[in-house]
């Protein structure tokens, strides 16, 4: 019998996971969501499910880190972030391929079958500069490639990966600081340089374009 999670991390993965996908593919919301939105929800919000779950041709999921979590101030949803010890990106987020492993392949397992699956997003921000190889870059996507290569061994069907982001770009709030490209761009003169991981990913990592 696996142990149960915690609950401030059951009650992140409630909201920010199973909401999703409970009413895309089981036609109900999680009870742990529910019970701090239900009262927020529209009367007959059930009604929705008719069209929530038509049926799709395929799931994209996006994935970056991991969230380490602990109760919270006792407002729902009573949980607050824990930083972790792992090896972390320019955003400060933990280094954590395994998760990926595990998202595809419960996803595969309690929502969504032989439904097709595709990595939509999946890459690092890093303080990469042009005239030296984004190293970190190239460890992280094969890290996570590997682990998509062990989810496709344990059963989910996974069809496509997607890294992000092809150039250095706009990244919301924290403007152009943080780079998540392939392609090394100045922001002052537009000059866009292909990195290190722009040549190991079009070689393709297994003619073994990162160490290990």
């Amino acid at each position: 019998m696996k142990p149960r999670p915690p609950a401030a991390a059951a009650r992140y993965d409630a909201i920010y996971n199973q909401f999703f996908l409970s009413g895309l593919f089981h036609g109900r919301y999680p009870d742990l969501v529910l019970q701090g939105l239900e009262a927020h929800l529209p009367q007959n919000y059930h009604d929705d499910f008719t069209h929530i779950t038509a049926p799709l041709d395929w799931l994209g999921l996006n994935y970056y880190t991991c969230q380490r979590l602990r109760e919270g101030n006792g407002i729902w949803p009573n949980y607050q972030s824990v930083e972790g010890p792992l090896a972390k990106t320019q955003m400060g987020w933990e280094i954590y391929p395994e998760g990926l492993h595990h998202f595809l392949t419960h996803t595969a397992k309690t929502y969504t079958g032989d439904l097709p699956l595709y990595v939509t997003e999946n890459g690092m921000a890093n303080e990469d500069l042009p005239d030296q190889p984004d190293v970190a870059r190239m460890a992280y996507l094969d890290a996570h490639m590997r682990a998509c290569l062990r989810a496709i061994e344990d059963g989910a069907p996974l069809k496509g990966y997607i890294a992000w982001s092809l150039m250095d770009n706009y990244e919301w709030a924290f403007g152009y600081e943080k780079r998540f490209g392939l392609v090394h761009v100045d922001f002052d003169s537009l000059q866009r340089r292909p990195k290190a991981s722009y040549h190991a990913l079009a070689q393709g990592w297994r003619a073994g374009w990162c160490a290990g």
